[in-house]
């Protein structure tokens, strides 16, 4: 067998399967299902304090990915959100967007830090201003911020790093939709100004689901070995070797992004020639991931737009009340961008002999400033709570993440007093996307903080 230096992983575990092993070892398949799927064995490292190919692995995603260090996760950026947290030790004050995901609820839960919530604009933009604002307000140990966005909107994640690190703070990116960002100057450049970042390859790279790469940058002061230690109080001790496999695939096989981009330009010019039809990035974003449609269609819904696509066999990634969105890559075939055209044709003819929806349009948000929450995001969590029908849960204070995913972003924080606002505004994504994809509600009551003393 020939040794590839790109293919460190490849090279030991495809040593060992096709040795002809007696596989006295998990998994229990032996091999019969997958023979690359592997333990901890000599030769084939541990993710968990790597000295081989594992290693070898982490440092070329370093490179890879323009970072100091990188750490694998086989369970996703959500075990790298929370990895993040609590490597910055207990009980800090964090500079939160609450356009995060739920996972970083989850992180200041486990770590016990004081959330610190900055609300982006309509279209999850926070600028160096509003962080460096709020840092003057109440300075923080760390920001944490998502960038790109669901829909591949892109921060001045530069600016911000500077403004955060002005006020001592580290900078934290969930960059999770960005894996593909170092791969090509047509895409946005990724976050390597920030502390630490997290990408999921399975997202836009050749890679399975759960795959993903912590990053730590040039100017973090956090060793990697305490990284890792962070990372594996939460991440699984029998790591999938085809998924780290899949990891070592991406970054080995992520060209062709360049080419793709130009396709999408295309794309979006013959699909802006639909009547009706809109593809084009709104005002007031900084930057935008060009490979990620965002579409609309006067008189609807974004998720009756996503509705009818897939009555036609086209599958979005998800839609709310103003888009629907395609997450693409330069594995697409061209004939699904035909299927996708001729589906927003026939779908434009019915709309314009349906009523228009336009009024049901309006984006209902959550007033844009800097806020404490009413009480640590940890006591919120992990205290007294009882559930509150949504309806009549305004001014009580949140005990549990709600929204709806995709995109994941917690409408209703914990900690936070809920607002009606809030409530308006998931109500309204609910009643869009039918209720079927909704997270912390249940039968229609949401959990909220119970005092003592107070109703069971």
């Amino acid at each position: 067998m020939s040794f590839d230096p790109h293919k460190p992983l490849y090279n030991a575990v495809s040593r060992y399967a096709e040795s002809g092993p007696a596989r006295f070892h998990m998994p229990g398949h032996k091999g019969a299902l997958e023979p690359f799927d592997v333990t901890e064995l000599t030769g084939t490292d541990n993710l968990s304090c790597p000295r081989g190919a594992i290693a070898e692995l982490e440092a070329l995603c370093a490179e890879a990915f323009r970072a100091r260090d990188s750490i694998i996760s086989v369970n996703g950026s959500t075990a790298c959100n929370i990895a993040m947290l609590l490597a910055l030790g207990q009980n800090k004050r964090v500079l939160t967007a609450r356009n995060c995901h739920r996972s970083v609820v989850n992180g200041l839960a486990l770590a016990g830090h004081t959330a610190y919530l900055i609300t982006p604009d309509e279209n999850g933009m926070l600028s160096p201003e509003d962080v460096s604002e709020a840092l003057d307000k109440t300075p923080c140990d760390a920001v944490i911020m998502t960038s790109p966005t669901y829909r591949g909107y892109v921060c001045d994640v530069k600016g911000i790093a500077k403004a955060a690190h002005s006020h001592g703070a580290l900078l934290l990116v969930d960059c999770a939709h960005g894996a593909h960002f170092a791969f090509s100057d047509s895409l946005p450049e990724p976050p390597t100004e920030a502390d630490m970042w997290c990408v999921s390859c399975h997202k836009t790279l050749n890679a399975l689901n759960q795959s993903a790469v912590l990053n730590i940058g040039f100017c973090c002061d956090i060793d990697k070995e305490s990284v890792r230690r962070a990372m594996f109080t939460v991440h699984t001790t029998s790591p999938s070797y085809p998924l780290m496999l899949s990891i070592e695939n991406a970054i080995n096989h992520a060209e062709g992004w360049g080419g793709h981009c130009e396709r999408i330009e295309g794309i979006i010019r013959r699909l802006n020639a639909i009547p009706s039809v809109h593809a084009e990035p709104p005002r007031g974003v900084y930057d935008r991931d060009i490979t990620r449609l965002n579409i609309s269609v006067e008189g609807m819904t974004g998720c009756a737009v996503e509705e009818a696509l897939v009555q036609r066999n086209v599958h979005p990634e998800m839609s709310d009340m103003r888009l629907v969105t395609l997450i693409t890559s330069p594995n697409d075939r061209d004939e699904w961008y035909d299927m996708l055209y001729a589906a927003l044709e026939e779908i434009v003819v019915k709309a314009r002999n349906a009523a228009s929806c336009e009024e049901s349009l309006a984006p209902v948000g959550i007033k844009k400033g800097f806020s404490p929450a009413a009480c640590p995001v940890r006591d919120a969590v992990f205290g007294p709570k009882r559930a509150a029908p949504l309806e009549e849960s305004v001014g009580l204070v949140c005990a549990e993440a709600a929204g709806v995913y995709p995109p994941g972003s917690a409408i209703l924080f914990p900690g936070e007093a809920i607002t009606r606002e809030a409530v308006g505004l998931f109500t309204q994504e609910l009643a869009a996307s039918g209720g079927d994809t909704s997270f912390g509600l249940y039968d229609g009551k949401v959990m909220v903080r119970r005092e003592e003393g107070g109703e069971a």
